[in-house]
This record gives C-alpha cells, structure tokens and sequence, in this order.
C-alpha cells in the first residue's frame, strides 16, 4: 500500500481489539494514518 494515499488522513477502524481489525489498524499507522481504535476490550486497545 502505497503511504501517500493515508498520510494526513483519519481513520476509524472497529474491531481493531484483535484480527482483520487489528491488522488494519497497524498497516494503516504505519503507513501514515492517524487511527482511532474501537473495540469490545479496552485492555487491548491501550
């Protein structure tokens, strides 16, 4: 994935506590996006 296309930008990603979530949440941040995690367990998240 190229990081131009979510650098400067601002994601949601639900069920980002575990699995395709979690996965897409850290390829998005790494690649520039500033991302807002939602999930079921709080612990995780932090």
């Amino acid at each position: 994935m190229s990081s131009a296309l979510l650098e400067n930008r601002i994601c949601l990603i639900t069920g980002s506590s575990r699995g395709i979530g979690l996965g897409v949440a850290r390829v998005f941040a790494e690649n520039g996006a500033s991302v807002i995690l939602h999930g079921r367990d709080e612990n995780v998240l932090r």
